[in-house]
C-alpha cells in the first residue's frame, strides 16, 4: 500500500512538470486544434442542413478539453497503479513511432479505423510474424485496453452532448428519423515508461509491473521507470436511431468498457503465457471491428424510437436560440394546436402559424404533462419557429447509410 501512495504522490508531483513540458503542450495544442477542426465540419453539415449550426465549434472545443483532461486523469491513474506502460526495448525505436503512422495510413483509408485498436495490432502483427519492428506487445495491447477504458468513459460522461438530428433511408427507403452523434476529445496522459536499467523514482511492490515484459525481447525483469507525457485524440460516432442519444450512448459505453477489460486481460495473461499475445492482437483489431459492425446494424435495421402520435405534430429538435425553445418546446414535444385549432402535418402547422395574429397561443405536449405558451408570431410561419419536425410519408431521407459489412464504414451521403 505504501507503495502504491508513493506512485500516487510522484504522479501529481510530475503532472505540473508534464503540463508545462513543451512537446507535451504542443502536442495538446495540435490535439486541440484537430477537435476543433472536427466540430467545424459538424457545424458546417448543421447549417447546411437546417440553415442554423445546433452546435458552437468554439464551445465543443472547451467543452471536450475539460473532459478529456478528467478522463486523462483517471486514464493516467490506471496506467500508474497497475503499471501498464510502455516498454522500451533494448536498441529498438519507441512503439509510438510506428503506431501514429500506421494510424495515420488507416485513417486515410477508412477513417473509422484511426485507431490504436487496428494499428497496434498491425505493428504488433507484423512483429510476431517478421520480428521486426521489435515492440512488446502485451504492453502495447494494455496501453491500447486502458485508452479504450479512458474513451468508454467519456462516452459515458459526453458522448451523447453533440448530436445532429438526421433522418435516414430505411428499408422501404422511407426517412427514418434519429441523431447522428458525434464527439471527439483531447486526452493528455502521464505514461509509465519502462526502461532496462535506470533507477525508479518509488520502490514497487512486487507484483508491479501488471505487464510483465516479453523475455523474448531479452528485457530485465528488474528494470526503471518513469513518467512520460503523451497526448492522444479520441472520438466517438454513432447513430441514435432506435433509442435516444443518451441511453445510445450509455449502451456504447457499456460495450467499449467491456472490450476494453476482455483485451487487458488478455494482455496480462499474454505476460505470463506468451501463445495468448496472438489472440489479444487478433482480438484488438477483430473484437474492435465486430464491435463496431453489429452496433451500426441494430441502428440501421431497428425501428426508430421517434413515432408519429396520433394527434398533432412531433418535434424531433429544437434549434438554438428559437421561439420554440424559448416557449419550452424540445425532442419529443408534440404541437397539439395553434389558438384552437388543431394541427396534424407541417402544412397545417404552418398556415395556422402564418393565419395567426401578433402573437400565438399553441398548445403542446411534453411526455404526458400538456403545457400551454404564449409567443410572438415567427414572421416566416414554420420556419421561423425553430423546430425540426419528424420526417412525414413521402418525406426524402436527409442522408443514405450503406448497410455496413466487415471492413467497410457506414458511409452518410447527401
Amino acid at each position: 500500500m505504501a507503495s502504491l501512495l508513493g506512485i500516487m504522490r510522484n504522479l501529481l508531483a510530475t503532472l505540473p512538470k508534464v503540463i508545462l513540458n513543451g512537446w507535451a503542450l504542443t502536442l495538446l495544442l495540435i490535439a486541440v486544434l484537430l477537435v476543433y477542426m472536427q466540430y467545424r465540419r459538424v457545424e458546417a453539415k448543421e447549417a447546411e442542413l437546417y440553415g442554423i449550426a445546433k452546435h458552437s465549434p468554439l464551445e465543443q472545443t472547451f467543452y471536450s478539453l475539460i473532459v478529456g483532461v478528467f478522463g486523462g486523469a483517471l486514464g493516467s491513474l490506471v496506467l500508474s497503479l497497475t503499471g501498464v506502460g510502455l516498454v522500451n526495448v533494448p536498441g529498438a525505436a519507441s512503439a509510438l513511432l510506428y503506431l501514429w503512422p500506421v494510424s495515420v495510413v488507416l485513417g486515410a483509408l477508412n477513417p473509422r479505423h484511426f485507431c490504436f485498436a487496428y494499428s497496434g495490432a498491425l505493428v504488433s502483427l507484423v512483429y510476431l510474424i517478421f520480428g521486426w519492428p521489435r515492440v512488446d506487445v502485451a504492453s502495447l495491447m494494455g496501453l491500447v485496453a486502458v485508452l479504450h477504458m479512458v474513451e468508454a468513459l467519456l462516452i459515458w460522461l459526453s458522448g451523447a452532448t453533440c448530436n445532429t438530428p438526421i433522418s435516414i433511408s430505411g428499408q422501404m427507403g422511407e426517412a427514418v428519423p434519429g441523431f447522428m452523434m458525434q464527439r471527439f476529445w483531447p486526452v493528455p496522459l502521464v505514461l509509465p515508461f519502462f526502461t532496462a536499467a535506470g533507477p525508479s523514482p518509488v520502490d514497487m511492490p512486487l507484483w508491479w509491473p501488471i505487464l510483465r515484459p516479453d523475455a523474448l525481447l531479452n528485457t530485465a525483469m528488474q528494470f526503471g521507470w518513469q513518467f512520460m507525457p503523451f497526448v492522444v485524440t479520441l472520438g466517438y460516432g454513432d447513430l441514435a436511431i432506435t433509442a435516444p442519444p443518451d441511453v445510445r450512448a450509455r449502451k456504447s459505453s457499456g460495450l467499449m468498457f467491456g472490450y476494453s477489460f476482455v483485451l487487458l486481460a488478455l494482455a496480462i495473461g499474454a505476460g505470463f503465457w506468451r501463445p495468448l499475445v496472438w489472440l489479444a492482437v487478433l482480438f484488438s483489431a477483430f473484437g474492435h471491428e465486430a464491435m463496431a459492425v453489429w452496433a451500426g446494424r441494430v441502428q440501421l435495421i431497428g425501428e426508430s424510437y421517434l413515432k408519429r402520435p396520433a394527434k398533432g405534430v412531433a418535434v424531433q429538435d429544437v434549434l438554438p436560440g428559437s421561439p420554440a425553445l424559448a416557449a419550452g418546446l424540445g425532442a419529443g414535444s408534440v404541437i397539439l394546436a395553434i389558438d384552437d385549432y388543431e394541427v396534424h402535418n407541417r402544412e397545417q402547422l404552418h398556415n395556422a402559424l402564418m393565419a395567426a395574429p401578433s402573437f400565438v397561443r399553441m398548445m403542446y405536449r411534453n411526455g404526458r404533462q400538456l403545457e400551454q405558451c404564449r409567443l410572438p408570431r415567427p414572421p416566416e410561419g414554420l420556419l421561423g419557429l425553430g423546430v425540426i419536425l419528424l420526417p412525414e410519408a413521402g418525406d426524402l431521407p436527409l442522408a443514405k447509410l450503406r448497410r455496413p459489412v466487415l471492413f467497410q464504414r457506414t458511409r452518410l451521403e447527401r
